[in-house]
């Protein structure tokens, strides 16, 4: 017999009771944060949180706030401050597109005249970085 413990942990996990939720974004998007910190040094690499992991009610309150604070629809999941500028990272597991809301927002980064870019892996960023013109510390070695 499984105890409560493993069951409240199943269920955070997952989103709730009885729904199967696989993460397949988290593994790649800390990835991503973790080579952009280490090629990018003096940059500063922000994590937009754009989900809620609350459902129902609270999950709604939980959006509304957000909405009130400034949380604007769509906005990428990653920005990193550089001498280059800003630059803007939507982070999609194999499989996964940009939502309406995403791809306007990403429309209207661009005609701002920001650097905007769906990646998939550590290795689209690299390529993305490089034909940005980005200067890293991965490319001086």
């Amino acid at each position: 017999m499984r105890g409560g413990r493993w069951v409240w942990r199943h269920m955070r996990y997952c989103g709730g009771a009885g729904v199967s939720r696989i993460d397949r974004e988290g593994p790649i998007h800390r990835a991503i944060l973790h080579y952009l910190r280490v090629v990018l040094p003096g940059a500063i690499i922000h994590h937009s949180a754009s989900e809620g992991v609350r459902g129902g009610k609270a999950g709604y309150m939980d959006g509304a706030k957000r909405k009130g604070m400034g949380q604007v629809s769509g906005f990428p999941d990653i920005l990193a401050l550089t001498e280059a500028g800003p630059l803007f990272f939507e982070v999609k597991a194999e499989g996964s597109y940009a939502s309406p809301a995403q791809k306007a927002m990403h429309g209207q980064l661009a005609a701002l005249g920001y650097s905007v870019a769906v990646v998939r892996s550590v290795e689209d960023v690299r390529e993305v970085l490089a034909a940005w013109g980005v200067a890293t510390r991965e490319a001086a070695e």
